[in-house]
């Protein structure tokens, strides 16, 4: 079976576990591309496990998003 028949497969389905099946996989896919992202230099590496630490430690701050780009 060809990708593209498996496509076609997949927009004609009325099978909902099928396609919350298909939306899990895409999900973790996406997760694992963001975190690979996110990983990829030792710069952002570096952030990261500073940004966890001082979680880690209390640190933390609660803010808003609306907040965020004022």
């Amino acid at each position: 079976m060809e990708k593209l028949d498996l496509v076609q497969m997949l927009i004609n389905t009325d099978d909902k576990s099928v396609l919350e099946k298909v939306r899990s996989i895409l999900a973790k896919s996406a997760a694992e591309d963001e975190t690979q992202y996110l990983l990829s230099s030792e710069a952002n590496r570096k952030h990261l496990s500073r940004s966890i630490s001082q979680l880690d430690k209390g640190r933390g701050k609660a803010i808003k998003t609306a907040n965020l780009w004022k």
